[in-house]
């Protein structure tokens, strides 16, 4: 076959070969950037066998239908067996029956997703991405056969890390909503149980993203790699700093940018003191230390507590133009009364608010950790200015800018902690790592699959967020 043809043209029968190849007079088969063949391969993505649809339809086919064989042979065979009532099983054996089938199901339906070798793109400008770390450290140190492809080269796995870690975060969640449901209906039956009680799960949602968020945003900060792209973007849409600002703090973290020794980093900061008008000496960390939180406000002055409040008021005007549209686009259908709009609007506003609050916090919390507090509670000489500014401040910011979330209902809560969580736990994890570890991941995926399934199946009250609901609508059908 000639080269030119793709990979995926390689499992074509020969009629749609030569359909391909002869059309319009056509010698060679069509380039596939035609929109010809941008078309045939649209349609025919979704039914590939390491597609994420058919992934699904194995994966929840599975689950379902191979306990419902099961059940009918067992009440056959009871039937030849002379029981008069062969449809009844206990409810145990039916338990684990559906356990298996879920992890089974998973088990065999992990590998679709994982059929294509992962390629590795390494960053041409920047050699600190995961993935180039990943494959020069492996490259040079595991020369095993075991993770060594037919050409040579070391085998990679990850491409199905996302899904892990989504499944994962839901199962523990499960197992905690569990425990939780068994330990108050046992308060309750004691006559033990409290107001302040039912407020744990509420609090414990908003702790969740806080220590979630805490994590991305220090990301964000000293490993932007480990994040998506649009993450990345849009939190440095959001935050509004200059670029050379940040650059500071991770020299300053690295060792680079350091207070009281010319290390020769002037060059970094001048250039923002002669825009906004500072006095030069503000841009030299060997003559001024630390650098002065009216460097951090930009544009807002030295006051700390005005650029909260800017950074409130600007924040809180962005959320407003993304928001308000989208809570109408939604709620498009049900906009027949004053109410229904009205709730739309405080929808939108509360959300704003959360964000708004989430920036300012942060914001705010930095300048209380380098300058207005840390210093009065902690001696210079046991925390200095360059341990502040290497990362202690950007912490206290982390720690603190989550709490926010508590501005927005319980129901929301829960749903931004379950969504920030498993990526939370993939800036913390090798996004790429030795294909010999895979099955320990394919063993975490089985496990909370079948777990969740489980659960979907006999008390699906118990998967909470709008995931438990579409994923037990579509068991139940």
């Amino acid at each position: 076959m000639s080269k030119s043809v793709p990979r995926c043209v390689d499992s074509l029968s020969p009629i749609f070969l030569k359909f391909f190849a002869s059309r319009k007079g056509a010698s060679c088969v069509v380039h596939p950037l035609t929109p010809r063949w941008q078309l045939y391969s649209a349609l025919t993505s979704a039914i590939r066998l390491e597609s994420f649809p058919t992934f699904c339809a194995c994966l929840v086919g599975g689950s379902t239908v191979v306990p419902t064989l099961i059940l009918r042979l067992w009440g056959l065979v009871r039937l030849k067996l002379g029981s008069r009532d062969p449809a009844s099983i206990p409810n145990h054996y039916a338990r684990v029956i559906r356990l298996l089938a879920a992890f089974l199901s998973a088990w065999s339906s992990f590998e679709l997703l994982n059929r294509r070798p992962l390629k590795l793109r390494q960053n041409r400008n920047s050699q600190s991405s995961a993935e180039g770390r990943a494959a020069s450290n492996q490259a040079a140190a595991d020369k095993s056969p075991a993770s060594l492809e037919h050409h040579g080269r070391p085998a990679f796995a990850g491409r199905t890390m996302d899904l892990t870690l989504f499944t994962l975060t839901r199962a523990v969640d499960t197992v905690a909503s569990i425990a939780w449901a068994q330990w108050r209906s046992r308060r309750k039956a004691q006559g033990r149980w409290t107001s302040a009680e039912s407020v744990a799960p509420g609090l414990a949602d908003a702790g969740l993203f806080a220590a979630s968020s805490a994590i991305v945003m220090w990301a964000w900060f000293y490993v932007p790699e480990r994040l998506p792209k649009s993450y990345e973007k849009w939190i440095g849409e959001v935050a509004k700093v200059d670029t050379r600002l940040i650059e500071a703090l991770r020299r300053a973290r690295r060792g680079i940018f350091v207070y009281g020794k010319d290390t020769g980093q002037g060059p970094l900061l001048r250039p923002m003191c002669k825009e906004y008008g500072w006095p030069l000496t503000w841009g030299e960390p060997s003559e001024t230390i630390p650098i002065p939180c009216q460097m951090v406000h930009m544009s807002c002055g030295p006051s700390c507590e005005w650029h909260a409040v800017s950074r409130f008021a600007r924040t809180f005007k962005f959320a407003c133009a993304t928001y308000i549209p989208l809570q109408m686009a939604v709620r498009a259908r049900s906009m027949k009364s004053l109410s229904a709009v009205r709730r739309a609007l405080t929808e939108a506003l509360r959300s704003s608010s959360f964000l708004a609050a989430f920036v300012s916090i942060f914001y705010y919390s930095v300048c209380l950790a380098r300058t207005r507090l840390g210093p009065k509670i902690f001696s210079s000489k046991s925390v200095t200015p360059q341990m502040w500014d290497s990362g202690l401040c950007v912490g206290a910011g982390c720690m603190m800018c989550g709490w926010s979330i508590l501005v927005e209902k319980a129901r929301k809560r829960q749903e931004m902690a379950l969504f920030v969580a498993p990526r939370a736990a993939a800036t913390v994890l090798p996004r790429v790592y030795d294909k010999k570890y895979q099955n320990r991941e394919r063993m975490a995926f089985a496990l909370s699959v079948a777990m969740l399934f489980a659960c979907l199946q006999e008390r699906p009250d118990l998967v909470r967020g709008v995931f438990g609901r579409v994923a037990a609508s579509v068991l139940k059908a």
